[in-house]
């Protein structure tokens, strides 16, 4: 099943019915692929003009994931339902924040939730070789799955839209047919976390059981079989909760204007120029866009081989879905406003944007026997170049943390406030005086970003929590 030699570690075979296809990675390339992982988590983490994601925290982070793990039990914490369903991979990132000093809060969140998309990036570059063969397309789509431009707004470096990476990640479980340990293993953990973080991975529900049946041992069953059951207790769960109320209203005539704009479009110019085209040029930018992306997908579907036209209708078929179905649940208003257009819900462009990529990959990657191999070659380094231009130029993207506020700051003012005498139930103003809230005579509520007023969301926390000891009545720096 396996080789091993001197040089090089198999890691795992896939199958699909044909020969084999062997996946190797020698010992410089288990470096190389340590060494990304460090690079792409300090390039999200550095990626936040202004105030540092090190030193600020997402709404959802704190005000939710950090607050219950601060307040609660472990388990019964990690499967309470926020929004009507689990977030199983940032509760844990909260549980582990709220065990250590609270003043490593911020960093814990930001550093965590970039390690995870850098690990994931390196299983999607291994398990997209069942449909990429080449290293070019699955090394281009792992530098755009950590620092693609729509990302730096709203999902970079936070916990609370880990579940977009998840997602997407999971697209290629059941596209990963190894019966490797290695394989299994990680595939059955993208998939379970995947889940279990968003029930939107549900989509995936039609390969996973195209793969249960098609997989030979039931070690490599066990991978579906796994994702079923926790789509089950996702499922359970929002049966038995209350669903949120949608933020706007929700029209479906919306969704493909708005997949032209958002998603089309920024696939093309980026997040940065995305404002400058659509007020300047409007639908004529818009549809334009979309007009390439059709084009793109005609040609695979014509030209392509039977794996090209596979991918890229499955990848154009889920790029439409995973924007349609969460903005029909949000609300579709306010995405096409010209005269007040902001990158709001850059967060549902995330993964309809990366199947996208992985269309024009799967196109690239075969050439075209029409043309020179010279002409195809150049065709890929335009495309690569092209993407790398776009990273630069939205890498460092003014994100909603930009402004903060800082953690350090906001925790510093909580420790100066606690040793004040306040009588019980009297008003207590939140730290800055952006907010009055009644609170208990122990508790301080410290705002968190976005840094507007009122604060929409803070971290709940008692003073000893903050290393008030209220024997003493001074403030330690102890967690």
């Amino acid at each position: 099943m396996h080789s091993y030699d001197r040089r090089s570690v198999s890691v795992a075979r896939l199958h699909d019915g044909r020969p084999g296809v062997g996946v190797r990675v020698s010992l410089s390339g288990l470096l190389l692929g340590a060494a990304w992982i460090c690079v792409a988590t300090a390039l999200q983490l550095a990626r936040q003009p202004g105030v540092p994601s090190w030193d600020s925290l997402w709404q959802e982070d704190g005000g939710i994931f950090l607050t219950d793990a601060l307040d609660g039990a472990f388990l019964p914490t990690l499967f309470e339902p926020y929004n009507s369903y689990l977030h199983l991979v940032p509760r844990l990132i909260g549980a582990l924040a709220a065990a250590l000093p609270i003043d490593a809060a911020a960093f814990v969140f930001a550093a965590s939730s970039a390690l995870v998309v850098s690990l994931l990036a390196v299983y999607v570059y291994f398990a997209a070789a069942a449909m990429l063969s080449s290293q070019w397309a699955r090394a281009l789509l792992a530098v755009l799955f950590v620092l693609l431009p729509a990302a730096g707004y709203e999902t970079n470096a936070n916990a609370a839209n880990l579940h977009w990476y998840l997602v997407f990640a999971c697209f290629w479980v059941f596209l990963f047919a190894s019966d490797s340990w290695l394989a299994v293993v990680s595939g059955a953990v993208v998939a379970v976390a995947a889940v279990l973080s968003d029930p939107l991975a549900g989509l995936f529900l039609p390969l996973a059981v195209l793969h249960a049946v098609r997989s030979r041992t039931w070690r490599v069953r066990s991978v579906p079989i796994l994702f079923a059951a926790a789509l089950a207790l996702q499922l359970a769960v929002g049966a038995a909760s209350d669903p949120p109320d949608p933020y706007a209203e929700s029209r479906w005539s919306d969704v493909p204007s708005i997949f032209a704009l958002r998603v089309a479009g920024s696939l093309l110019v980026g997040d940065v120029f995305l404002d400058d085209f659509w007020i300047r040029f409007g639908w004529w930018f818009a549809y334009g866009a979309l007009a390439v992306v059709v084009a793109v997908t005609v040609y695979a579907l014509v030209r392509g081989d039977r794996r090209t036209r596979l991918l890229v209708a499955a990848s154009v078929a889920y790029s439409a879905a995973f924007l349609a179905v969460p903005l029909m649940l949000r609300g579709t208003e306010n995405f096409l406003d010209r005269a007040n257009f902001n990158l709001n819900g850059s967060r549902y462009t995330v993964v309809p944007i990366l199947f996208l990529v992985v269309a024009f990959l799967a196109v690239l990657e075969r050439r075209d026997p029409r043309v020179s191999s010279v002409g195809w070659r150049n065709l890929r380094y335009g495309f690569t170049l092209f993407m790398g231009a776009l990273v630069l130029t939205s890498y460092p993207v003014v994100a909603v943390r930009t402004a903060g506020p800082s953690w350090r700051a906001t925790l510093a003012e909580a420790r100066d406030y606690c040793p004040e005498t306040r009588r019980p139930g009297e008003r207590v103003p939140l730290v800055g005086s952006l907010l009055e809230r009644t609170r208990p005579p122990n508790e301080t509520r410290i705002p968190i970003a976005p840094n507007i007023q009122p604060p929409t969301f803070a971290v709940t926390a008692t003073c000893r929590r903050l290393g008030w000891d209220p024997a003493s009545e001074t403030a330690s720096t102890s967690p």
